[in-house]
């Protein structure tokens, strides 16, 4: 049976402006488009959109799926002004659990504090005897308290893992862990069991949904025990309800063992690149630089693995005929892995992915123009520590942080993400940073102003840009006969609507293969 969907503006993304009047779907898939007077007759039943506004299903290319659920399912502190804030808030959970219980909150930037300083371990000893641990924003930071330290065997004289950092002051543990040392307890926490990871992910695909997202990019599948478990949550909570469209990048540390699984990919779980960390993130100094941070002279961050290793890495994803996704923050970083991916290319129409290239100048634009890569951009990163990463990096080198006209006038293909639970997984939000360059609600003409792009570029983003980068502008992307008939419906037009609505717009559907699996329930456009 054939539906046809109409009554509201159809954005088709193939070209600027262009709409169709009617979208014919059967069977999950886009038969045809054009006017209502030419399908109508092959209709079986009509989906009025009552003036709402439709777009081809909108993805992230970048998030941690599991993880966002854990973020609704525990303390989010994102919004914290001070620290005297955050040990209230935390002290009310530390009274209410017992000793066995793990505390967990979510999202610190204390770049956003009069006084910008963590806890100290005195202090966050002092809220309680349950473990507790506190995950910055950017997620390569953990503060935890002293019982979180003891439950990983970690004391003053244990050394920093390879790739990661624990933080001492004259010889004593701060409780502050950075990149690969804070894995030593969050990959280890005894409640991560099948039923919770079930609920993570349910948490979040229902709200990304909400969103009007109907896939994403994700990588999850090595802080969850054997990677088993969360393929197996994927499996029930999404392929089986075909709720979700999910790419799955494979951490290098489990690579080979997801290989020995023998796991088909699907229309809803597809196994993707394999995942490696280059370096670390801004908040924490450890992103990779090639000169020194202009706050912290004496620091260059940190490149989590050597170049003898990182050809390993990519040889190996090479044998196996896999691509390669690299989460590369600083200058060095990138540079460092370009270098092997043009050592050891992947095979012809593949494209590697270059994850967040935050920080870049002319000569790494064309390095990244020369190879078959494509990047993985979060609009949003230009929001929140913008203004604290001019301070780490000083105002010159600030001029290539966070491009996104650069990538674009290069003619690479670029995707857009939140990279949530660092960012709120609502595209309109990366839209509107993309877009403007600034924070909700400021009125300047943006931070990096000449990197803005226009709101066509940016719906792209999230639209062909996150199918190109897997391969399957073919059939995604697009609302055009022969795609899959995933659809993103919202009350008003994104590319008309007062750039400072934008983030307010709700949406009225999310469909994806034809199927409703989100309904606003009263919507303003039926009103």
């Amino acid at each position: 049976m054939a539906t046809l969907w109409t009554g509201g503006a159809i954005y088709t993304m193939a070209k600027v402006g262009e709409t169709v009047e009617a979208v014919l779907e059967r069977d999950g898939k886009i038969v045809a488009t054009g006017s209502v007077d030419s399908l109508l007759p092959q209709a079986a039943s009509i989906q009025q959109l009552h003036g709402c506004v439709m777009y081809p299903g909108f993805v992230d290319s970048h998030l941690h799926i599991i993880g966002y659920g854990e973020k609704l399912k525990h303390i989010d502190v994102s919004k914290v002004k001070s620290k005297d804030e955050l040990l209230a808030i935390l002290r009310e959970q530390m009274e209410k659990a017992t000793p066995e219980q793990w505390v967990i909150a979510i999202g610190l930037n204390e770049t956003q504090f009069i006084v910008p300083v963590f806890p100290t371990l005195a202090e966050l000893d002092a809220l309680g005897e349950a473990h507790l641990i506190i995950k910055r924003s950017c997620h390569h930071l953990i503060v935890v308290n002293s019982k979180a330290l003891a439950f990983a065997g970690i004391t003053n004289d244990t050394p920093s893992p390879e790739g990661g950092i624990i933080d001492k002051e004259n010889g004593q543990v701060t409780g502050v862990l950075k990149d690969a040392a804070l894995y030593m307890i969050v990959n280890h926490m005894p409640h991560i069991t099948p039923a919770y990871i079930e609920d993570a992910l349910e948490k979040a695909v229902n709200s990304l949904q909400s969103y009007g997202l109907v896939g994403g990019h994700s990588e999850d599948l090595s802080y969850y025990g054997s990677p088993s478990q969360p393929i197996a949550a994927f499996r029930k909570i999404v392929e089986a309800r075909q709720s979700f469209k999910v790419h799955l990048l494979q951490h290098h540390t489990v690579f080979e063992e997801v290989v020995q699984l023998h796991e088909a990919s699907t229309v809803f779980v597809e196994f993707g690149a394999m995942k490696i960390f280059i370096d670390g993130a801004f908040g924490g100094r450890t992103a990779a630089l090639r000169k020194p941070y202009s706050d912290e002279p004496n620091n260059r961050g940190m490149l989590v693995h050597t170049t003898e290793q990182l050809e390993a890495y990519v040889q190996l994803a090479r044998r196996y005929g896999q691509t390669v996704a690299v989460h590369a923050i600083g200058d060095l970083a990138i540079i460092t892995i370009l270098e092997v991916f043009a050592k050891y290319p992947p095979r012809e129409g593949q494209l590697d992915r270059v994850i967040h290239c935050s920080l870049v100048d002319k000569d790494i634009l064309e390095k990244l123009a020369a190879l078959p890569v494509a990047v993985d951009m979060q609009p949003q990163f230009v929001q929140g520590e913008y203004e604290a990463e001019l301070v780490r990096l000083g105002k010159q080198r600030t001029e290539g942080l966070h491009p996104l006209k650069s990538l674009l006038d290069q003619g690479l293909i670029v995707a857009g993400g939140s990279d949530a639970p660092i960012e709120e997984p609502n595209p309109l939000h990366g839209i509107y940073a993309a877009v403007t360059r600034r924070n909700f609600g400021e009125l300047h003409d943006g931070y990096g102003s000449k990197e803005k792009i226009s709101r066509f570029e940016a719906v792209r983003l999230y639209t062909v840009g996150a199918a190109e980068i897997i391969g399957q502008h073919h059939v995604r992307g697009k609302i055009e006969a022969g795609y899959a008939a995933d659809f993103t419906v919202f009350e008003q037009d994104i590319f008309t609507v007062d750039i400072e609505n934008m983030p307010h717009i709700d949406v009225a559907y999310t469909v994806i293969n034809g199927q409703i699996v989100y309904a606003k329930t009263k919507k303003r456009c039926e009103e």
